[in-house]
């Protein structure tokens, strides 16, 4: 394990409180908490019979660096690790997230918040949906110091789908008793796509924001107890986070809200593309909170009424699926992925497919309904 006994209780004293000077290695659990594609993360407890008396008894270990994920990822391109912390602080003091109590080299100790990680069955509930958007709606709206330069979704979609080696794929659907021939929607021309997607970006348009980047429902927890807003939900996570269109946060929200990953790693679709009343539903409490935070001019009849949004989000979710098929692509170039168990392999392959499918629905949806609008 990376972080030892001795560690966490050095980072207790250094970051947490004075009260976890008293305690000894046998007064306190380390446990690995989770192992992100990018990061592993560790819970450090007090287990003392004083515990009770200490303001915090638990908090959470983050070092930088995961598994699955190169240090050179280009979606990692012009971020480093003080940026990351920027957004988790400036986050934290604003009750979106977890408090950050201290930074270290190679890591991060964090507040800890008895929750759980966000389900489709805690989406039928429409008010967490509802708090979901706001809270997203108020990490658009931070003004940080970051670069103003557009992640620019697409360049790294082709940057991943150039590092496609098809022998990769095609030996792990063999291994899981996938036809190969099932994957031949992997060998597209993705160049002619961006160039599809490119040349409506500017017409399309939208407010560019400080974007979360990955909203799957790992980085989404529901509190125990609610917050200062009386909400329950906060988002964690924040490394792919940077300036982008709003459209693309709240595109790939959506998709998000269609698959689980479970314990096993494995892909789970928990429901169908959410629908327009839904959609409207959310982008309308987007807008609403939106104007409230007053950061820019609101064109409630134009670039920020609910049609525009849902243009916004029925384009750059194109985006999100084609950085999902490039990401999904290169992931087996990475030999560790190929040790990960055949349940996970398998529902990765079939995930790339349902995500591949989606791409050609939504991108005739589109056209359909727009092409003579825009």
């Amino acid at each position: 394990m990376d972080i030892d006994k001795a560690r966490a209780l050095e980072l207790a004293v250094s970051f947490v409180s004075d009260q976890w000077n008293s305690l000894s290695e046998d007064d306190i659990s380390v446990n690995i908490f989770s192992g992100g594609y990018s990061a592993r993360l560790y819970s450090v407890e007090d287990i003392s019979e004083t515990s009770n008396t200490n303001p915090i008894k638990k908090f959470l270990v983050r070092l930088y660096g995961g598994k699955l994920v190169d240090k050179d990822d280009i979606a990692k391109s012009g971020k480093c690790e003080a940026s990351e912390g920027i957004v988790f602080y400036a986050n934290g003091i604003r009750g979106l997230g977890p408090k950050l109590f201290g930074v270290f080299d190679g890591g991060r100790v964090e507040e800890f918040i008895p929750s759980h990680r966000l389900t489709e069955a805690d989406l039928v509930d429409d008010n967490i949906s509802l708090e979901l958007v706001r809270k997203l709606a108020r990490f658009h709206a931070l003004q940080l110091p970051l670069s103003k330069q557009n992640r620019d979704l697409l360049s790294m979609a082709a940057s991943y789908q150039g590092e496609y080696i098809k022998e990769n794929i095609v030996k792990l659907a063999k291994r899981v008793g996938i036809d190969p021939d099932e994957l031949l929607c992997l060998d597209e021309d993705c160049v002619s796509e961006n160039d599809f997607l490119r040349s409506f970006e500017s017409k399309v348009g939208g407010r560019q924001v400080l974007c979360h980047g990955d909203l799957n429902k790992n980085n989404i927890l529901v509190r125990d107890t609610p917050d200062q807003f009386d909400e329950r939900v906060i988002l964690i996570d924040y490394e792919g986070a940077g300036t982008d269109y709003r459209g693309c946060d709240l595109g790939a929200l959506l998709v998000y809200k269609m698959v689980e990953i479970k314990e096993d790693g494995a892909f789970h679709i928990v429901c169908e593309w959410p629908d327009e009343k839904y959609r409207r539903m959310i982008l309308t409490e987007y807008l609403n909170e939106t104007k409230k935070l007053n950061y820019f001019k609101f064109d409630a009849n134009g670039l920020d009424s609910v049609d525009h949004l849902m243009l916004e989000v029925d384009f750059f979710v194109m985006y999100t699926l084609q950085l999902f098929k490039g990401f999904s692509k290169k992931m087996p170039n990475n030999e560790l992925f190929h040790q990960q168990p055949d349940v996970m392999i398998k529902s990765w392959l079939k995930f790339i497919l349902v995500i591949a499918k989606m791409y050609g629905t939504h991108k005739a949806n589109f056209i359909e309904r727009y092409s003579k609008v825009i």
